[in-house]
């Protein structure tokens, strides 16, 4: 069969979903790519296939320069991944992207919070949904993904703990408060208090409900960008990793070992948790009062 025979008619939108059903990517990486890349199918999506030019995707790719550098080459992997499943099926033909490069990330700076504020914003949240979720990302130190990924199969309410599918595909236990399992409780029993699916999940049911993941009702679960919106309704000037950065940043500086640390924060070396507690000024104050009492 002649696949470029499809290529007057097919869109864009139509191909990348191709694109995603027919690919053996992670769950995870599927949502990735389909946020990264909405921008430019809300722009071309409607458009025929030969609209998807190399000038356009480079075009694109300039309207995303701002972004932080890991922003911008998850895009850029996710257009080449793309382009590359373009050309296999014959319905791209020219050089795509070359000489494109990818950011420099560099190292991460601790970016922590004053937990005190950080507690008065999240006390200040009414909406159950939103409460429960971002207590829970603080409570436990998790990345964004990891809450959202969390289905309610994953918890054991009698040991309060959760069964996370942490980044690389790694699992690992986390224990959370009596707080905060009230308010998972009072936000799933606005949901008529489900017992499997995703734990967080939209207010509007699914307009695509074959590829959606669902809740029993058919709710879908929440994105990171519609989490990442929600918490800029309440902090504005606040990046949502920050919640995780300030939570291991106030455990290293009270007490917990590197030991501790890495379990907490689902890091799989310890050289990770440097920044943590290398430049911890309470830690390292608490330790010295903890010298000085020694002495005396």
């Amino acid at each position: 069969m002649d696949k470029s025979a499809h290529f007057p008619s097919i869109t864009v939108k139509r191909a990348f979903e191709h694109f995603l059903d027919g690919s053996s990517f992670a769950r995870r990486t599927r949502e990735s790519y389909a946020e990264d890349l909405k921008p430019l199918l809300t722009q071309i999506g409607q458009s025929p296939i030969a609209v998807f030019t190399d000038e356009v995707a480079r075009s694109f790719l300039a309207t995303q320069e701002a972004l932080a550098p890991a922003t911008y080459n998850r895009r850029l992997a996710a257009l080449r991944s793309f382009s590359g499943f373009l050309s296999d099926q014959g319905w791209l033909t020219e050089a795509f992207l070359e000489g494109i490069e990818r950011k420099p990330e560099g190292a991460a700076a601790v970016r922590a919070l004053d937990a005190q504020k950080v507690e008065s914003v999240l006390r200040g949240i009414e909406n159950p949904r939103d409460r429960a979720l971002f207590w829970l990302i603080y409570d436990g130190g998790l990345r964004c993904q990891e809450a959202l990924a969390i289905d309610i199969d994953d918890i054991s309410w009698p040991d309060r703990s959760i069964r996370l599918h942490g980044k690389g595909g790694r699992s690992r236990e986390m224990f959370f408060s009596r707080t905060v399992g009230t308010f998972l409780d009072k936000y799933l029993a606005t949901r008529s208090s489900p017992t499997s699916g995703p734990l967080f999940a939209t207010h509007r049911k699914a307009r695509l409900p074959r590829r959606a993941d669902l809740t029993a009702d058919g709710y879908a679960r929440l994105s990171y960008r519609q989490a990442d919106t929600l918490w800029k309704t309440y902090t504005p000037d606040w990046d949502l990793h920050r919640l995780r950065h300030t939570a291991i940043s106030v455990r290293a500086a009270h007490g917990y070992t590197e030991v501790d640390l890495k379990r907490f924060s689902g890091h799989t070396s310890l050289r990770s948790l440097e920044r943590y507690i290398a430049d911890n000024r309470e830690a390292a104050k608490r330790k010295a009062c903890e010298w000085e009492r020694r002495q005396d």
